[in-house]
This record gives structure tokens, sequence and C-alpha cells, in this order.
């Protein structure tokens, strides 16, 4: 009977301790976050988990076995993003709160930061010393980003405002480095402006900068 004990204990232990299962190979560092967030979703649907990305705690019986798995699940998020980020997201207690912080930081539809970047990485990709495979995916992973943050309509108006975006974003892209301030202004306004403006306001400052000098 004493030797079956240990046996015993293991198998109490196995039952407690969670088996923290690694979800994606990538850690997030800002840059990656579509993919990121894609392998996420798709680890906790695969084990019928996305309730907790989609909903907030339930307020009945089920609620302490409900936050069990959320902490559990969170810890198991924190583990694949970067420290730096990490930093930012202290305050986030619940998975669902976790990833919509993210989703706004990182992929939201208004974000002209993140637009600027994808468009320009779109619009500079370049081979440079990668496998055409690896240059292929890379770019497709840019292209599928972009379609999500500048999605196709129907709506003319409103796909010719997507244009104008791209056009500009590509336009602003090109300045050259003293033109770094205004292009941050630009970058941080809570819209773009068309074309025309943006190019009057970047004269604008080059003609100062110039006076200055």
């Amino acid at each position: 009977m004493a030797e079956s004990v240990p046996e015993k204990k293991s198998m109490v232990v196995a039952d407690v301790i969670p088996v923290m299962t690694k979800i994606t190979k990538h850690k997030l560092d800002g840059s990656n976050y579509l993919d990121w967030s894609k392998t996420v979703r798709l680890y906790f649907r695969s084990i019928d988990k996305d309730d907790h990305i989609t909903n907030d705690p339930p307020t009945d019986n089920t609620r302490q076995t409900w936050m069990r798995e959320d902490a559990r699940l969170f810890l198991q998020i924190r583990n694949f993003i970067n420290s730096e980020i990490i930093n930012l997201i202290n305050y986030c207690k619940f998975v669902k709160e976790l990833m919509d912080y993210l989703d706004f930081l990182y992929f939201d539809k208004g974000n002209i930061s993140r637009i600027y970047e994808v468009c320009k990485a779109f619009y500079r990709a370049k081979k440079q010393d990668r496998s055409l495979t690896a240059y292929f995916m890379d770019f497709k992973r840019i292209y599928e980003e972009l379609n999500v943050l500048l999605p196709f309509s129907p709506d003319v108006k409103v796909q010719q405002a997507h244009w104008e975006q791209m056009v500009v974003m590509s336009f602003i892209a090109g300045l050259p480095p003293e033109l770094e301030t205004v292009t941050s202004q630009i970058l941080s306004d809570s819209e773009i402006s068309s074309l025309h403006d943006t190019f009057t306001r970047v004269l604008r400052t080059e003609s100062s900068s110039f006076t200055l000098a």
C-alpha cells in the first residue's frame, strides 16, 4: 500500500496544475498583431473557450469556474507578449479586456499610424536576401492587413476615401527626415486630409524651415 502513495500524489498534482499549452511560436511585438491575433483566436476556438474573448464574466453560479479559466488563459496569452508591451496591458484583468485593448492599440481601423506603417511596408516591399517564398508570404500578410484596415466598400465615396488615404500615406512615406515633424503631426490627426491639403501643409512647413534657416 505504501508504494502506491507517491503514484496517487502525482496523479492529484497532475489534476491540479494546468498544462500551459504553447499557443504560438512568435511573441506579440506590435508589428505582427494580425497573425498573432488570428492564432490566439484560433487556439481559443480549438479548445472551445472563444467565449472568453467575446463575453464579459458571467454573474451566475458559473462565475467562479469561469474566472479561474479566464485567469489561466490570460496568463497563457501574457507568455506570448513581448515585455515592452506587457507594461501597456497591466491594467487589464480579463481576456476580453486584454484582446479588446490590443485590438484598439494595434488594429483599430481608425489607427492612422498603423495604416501608415502598413502602407509604407506595402509600397516599399523588397525581396532582399529572403527566399521568394518568404518574401511572398510577408507581402501577402501585409496585403491582408491592408485589406482589413482599408477594406473594399461598395460605397463609392468610402472607397474613394480609402484610396485617398493610401495615396497620402505613400506621399508622406517618401518625405525626407527633415520633414519628420510635420509627418508626425499628420499621423497624429484624427483623420487624414486630402492629398492636396497634405501637400499644402508640408509645403508650408518646408517654406518655414527655409525661412528660419
